[in-house]
């Protein structure tokens, strides 16, 4: 007893140590539970997965096939020719495209003679299977903007029908491609060039 009322402090700390063997695995579990929770809220933030409908994106992205997408990018770095971007639909933001980034802001961009022109020097495009069959431009991306165009060219809604995409509208670039039965594939941004004239 101190002062006249009795000390359960000491008894309390007692009976804690007598059940260690049962509370400290458990909180080693609860801590691992949490790091886990962590992780799913990040990488749900972090990526998303899309379904390729249609053949706009062909041969590099074939009907319903499974893009894994960096929706962190759009905040992290400036846009890169040549990367695969999955943005919504300037006429319907409800709807999710894929496409290929063609001109940064501030470029220039043309489409003549089965060629795509970016600052006047021809875009070397292995991607594209066939030349492209219609003209436009030449008109100067906005700063706020990017020009995508499909790879199946002359199959393809995109910045040629209806202008530069504003760049608020992108959700993330396509990081791994998987089409049905096939393979793994790593989608890389550096496979579009602009020729030397």
């Amino acid at each position: 007893m101190v002062n006249g009322t009795r000390d359960t402090g000491a008894s309390t700390t007692m009976s804690l140590r007598r059940f260690a063997w049962l509370w400290r695995p458990l909180l080693v579990e609860l801590r691992h539970v949490a790091y886990v929770i962590v992780w799913v809220f990040v990488i749900q933030q972090a990526v998303a997965a899309f379904v390729v409908e249609g053949a706009s994106m062909e041969p590099t992205l074939a009907n319903h096939a499974y893009v894994i997408v960096d929706t962190l990018f759009p905040a992290t770095r400036p846009f890169r020719r040549g990367e695969v971007i999955v943005f919504r639909y300037p006429r319907n933001p409800e709807v999710e495209y894929v496409k290929r980034v063609i001109a940064l802001p501030g470029e220039t961009v043309a489409i003549a003679h089965g060629a795509v022109f970016v600052n006047g020097a021809p875009l070397a495009e292995p991607y594209v299977q066939e030349p492209t069959r219609y003209f436009w431009g030449p008109a100067r991306v906005p700063e706020d903007s990017v020009f995508v165009l499909g790879d199946n060219r002359n199959s393809s809604s995109d910045s040629h029908v209806w202008g530069p995409l504003p760049a608020s509208l992108v959700v993330g670039r396509a990081w791994i491609s998987v089409a049905p039965f096939a393979n793994l594939a790593f989608r890389s941004p550096s496979a579009a060039q602009i020729l030397p004239r």
